[in-house]
């Protein structure tokens, strides 16, 4: 149970930090009935989960948002799924939890995702699927549902990774397209049965890499960008993914990672003209003019 009062505690946390009125660490324990280190500890948590802390001057701790504008975070797929195994080991059809897991749905990063992964059958397939893929073993897909065949088959499947949104995952049809790979939806699948036998053609496919803005391309560049809090906060949320290349704090932030030139991180930077400086390379101003052409 300890775990899952840490969760609450967590949510209540960022109610308050949301809230109208401003509260020091010192009040904040009181209310959480922690202590003020431990509310420091969860201070970093938030961070490190891409929240956007800021203090005034009477050392009250606060998540700024725009005037008028909602603050929005998103979990990614892992953190929900992982989030969601939490809270299901209270009693079955706790009030509460359900209550949470509502909040969780909400806060996914697409309302797919969270169908997904808060549908119990579909995070346990990809679960499975998971294991297989970091194992490099085959999977048996029982009770496909094909459009094509109108027909519920079996199918010997090599695993190698997921679409952005876990509604499919990639892999090589090994009885019928040993040769490319294909992706699967995972609302058709009826089960995964996870086989101790290696993979044999998974590791000769040529898989085009998605970038963390969601891109699929052949060529990657290496991109550094310094963002201030507001363009850093969106970036987290519309694409979760560049949470791990992020670095700094407070309002000084720097991406660092390698991605393709797309009209994803073209309509992103020119969003945020004042908040945004790429750094490098060059030639993605270049492209960024660019496209600025095009409208």
């Amino acid at each position: 149970m300890a775990e899952q009062r840490k969760i609450l505690r967590i949510f209540k946390l960022i109610s308050l930090l949301k809230g109208a009125r401003r509260r020091t660490p010192t009040e904040l324990a009181s209310i959480l009935e922690i202590s003020k280190r431990t509310v420091y500890r969860y201070f970093i948590l938030l961070e490190e989960l891409g929240f956007v802390l800021d203090v005034d001057f009477e050392n009250r701790y606060f998540i700024p948002t725009d005037e008028g504008e909602e603050y929005q975070f998103a979990f990614n797929a892992e953190e929900s799924l992982l989030i969601k195994q939490s809270i299901k080991s209270l009693s079955a059809g706790h009030n509460l939890a359900e209550h949470i897991l509502k909040k969780l749905h909400m806060m996914s990063e697409q309302a797919q995702i969270g169908e997904n992964i808060l549908n119990a059958s579909n995070g346990l397939k990809i679960e499975k699927l998971s294991k297989a893929i970091s194992a490099k073993v085959q999977v048996k897909l029982m009770n496909y549902s094909s459009l094509n065949s109108n027909s519920d088959t079996n199918r010997l499947f090599e695993p190698i990774s997921f679409t952005t949104n876990y509604t499919g995952v990639v892999g090589v049809d090994v009885e019928n397209a040993p040769t490319e790979s294909r992706i699967f939806n995972i609302n058709r699948i009826g089960q995964v049965d996870v086989l101790q036998k290696s993979q044999r053609f998974a590791p000769s496919i040529a898989v085009q890499i998605i970038d963390c803005f969601g891109f699929k391309g052949t060529t990657h560049y290496p991109v550094e960008l310094h963002l201030q809090r507001k363009a850093y906060a969106q970036l987290i949320q519309f694409y979760p993914q560049t949470k791990v290349l992020m670095s700094g704090k407070t309002n000084r932030y720097v991406f660092k990672g390698k991605v393709c030139f797309s009209e994803n991180l073209f309509r992103f930077l020119l969003s945020f003209p004042d908040q945004v400086v790429v750094v490098k390379p060059a030639a993605l101003l270049d492209e960024l003019e660019a496209f600025k052409q095009t409208f």
